[in-house]
């Protein structure tokens, strides 16, 4: 019998925030963002410091920011823990960052990081992408989306990883929490002068066919279940990638490692799907719990499988979650 996989639950020209814009490079206050209604926050409880009296003592608690609630949370980026020193990406596509974005963006769509036949570009044309835009090794990189479920910010994070971006994170929600917390936008194009990248490459992050196909690595189809029904690598597990995200964030460690329980941290897990966004969701949240993770793609492991076979395993089929 068929086991479905997972639950799916349920002030300058063109700048607009709630005390106006500077020009330039701005920086957010801690009174700004403290005085924000920030979605998935409760102000009375975590966006203001609480005074605790004990006996004739009182202490000022401060409250945790959310990246420090997983196991590795240094690639989760808060809304109010933005600086101006932060080099900001724009990773979705269409033309949605000409309309509105987060105030001093630039614009590389993850789309831009993959070829016609929907293959990661070489390692020295990503270089130069990034390069181009201005963006540096040694920057420290935040990247959004305008919806976090596209995968768009995850896999552009996923791919600096990959050219060994040290200081690199994911803003904790979208361009709509944003708007929501009345943080500055702008309109207006944003560009950074050109610089060299130089990638220095992790070969951890990226699985070839040989080691899927020789190892005992624990592997993840984050493709719809409709197609690992008709194939998907032998020992799969299915996972609807949208099980990790909760009201436009990634779900807190205590879910996600409900989510996840089946997996073993001891050894090395394997993501793949159709395409690299979605795979990038469920990478994303291994990550943040502490998993070593890696992806690859299905179109990688079919073109090496014979026509008649097409990557079909004729074992039962998996549940996680």
């Amino acid at each position: 019998m068929l086991l479905i996989a997972a639950m799916v639950p349920g002030a300058d020209a063109g700048c607009s925030c709630a005390g106006g814009c500077s020009v330039g490079n701005w920086e957010l206050s801690a009174s700004t963002f403290l005085n924000s209604d920030v979605p998935g926050y409760d102000n009375a409880d975590n966006n203001t410091a609480a005074v605790v009296e004990s006996g004739n003592e009182q202490s000022v608690y401060k409250p945790k920011d959310r990246s420090d609630l997983f196991t590795s949370g240094q690639i989760l980026k808060s809304l109010g823990a933005l600086a101006g020193s932060d080099v900001v990406i724009h990773a979705s596509q269409g033309d949605g960052y000409s309309q509105s974005h987060i105030k001093g963006a630039i614009h590389i769509p993850s789309s831009s990081l993959i070829d016609d036949n929907g293959d990661l570009k070489p390692i020295e044309e990503l270089a130069e992408i990034l390069g181009e835009a201005g963006v540096s090794r040694e920057d420290s990189i935040v990247v959004y989306s305008e919806d976090l479920s596209s995968g768009d910010a995850t896999f552009f994070l996923w791919a600096l990883k990959y050219l060994g971006q040290d200081d690199v994170k994911v803003l904790d929600g979208s361009l709509e929490d944003w708007n929501a917390a009345n943080l500055p936008v702008e309109s207006s194009s944003h560009k950074r002068p050109a610089v060299s990248y130089n990638p220095n490459p992790r070969s951890d992050l990226l699985a070839s066919y040989d080691s899927v196909n020789n190892s005992s690595v624990q592997i993840v189809d984050a493709r719809p279940f409709a197609e690992f029904g008709k194939g998907r690598i032998p020992g799969a597990t299915s996972l609807d990638p949208a099980v990790v995200l909760q009201d436009g964030k990634i779900k807190d460690e205590s879910r996600l490692s409900g989510i996840f329980s089946r997996l073993s941290k001891d050894e090395q897990v394997m993501v793949y799907s159709s395409d690299y966004n979605q795979a990038s969701l469920v990478w994303y949240a291994l990550q943040l719990l502490g998993y070593s993770a890696e992806m690859y793609t299905w179109s990688d492991w079919t073109a090496h499988q014979p026509a008649s076979e097409n990557g079909k395993d004729a074992g039962r089929y998996k549940e996680l979650g």
